[in-house]
């Protein structure tokens, strides 16, 4: 089964809104098979703090939805698990919000 990661970006400044936004996203998101610890340093082509839901593919475009109601203004990375990871940061993600620039040589 084809797996989704939504990321949930936020500055130093925002970690207490991150916090409040995931623990939202636990019980607002019944469709997320997991939901990270806030992740406070870049990692791979993750230039900013971050946590991430992991999400069904068939569940996606409800779990988007849900997301984008309970973003709280943050900004949003959604991209497919796969094997060309260049292309699901690319070619095949979606932002909601503002998106900027990613660490794409990491990947």
């Amino acid at each position: 089964m084809e797996t989704f990661h939504a990321h949930i970006y936020f500055s130093e400044n925002e970690s207490l809104l991150a916090e409040k936004v995931r623990d939202n996203m636990i019980y607002a998101v019944p469709q997320a098979a997991h939901v990270s610890e806030l992740i406070l340093d870049p990692s791979g082509p993750h230039p900013k703090p971050m946590f991430e839901i992991h999400i069904p593919a068939t569940d996606i475009n409800k779990a988007a939805l849900l997301i984008d109601k309970k973003r709280a203004g943050l900004p949003v990375l959604i991209h497919p698990v796969q094997a060309d990871k260049l292309a699901a940061y690319t070619v095949f993600a979606r932002w909601l919000g503002e998106g900027f620039p990613l660490n794409l040589e990491a990947l």
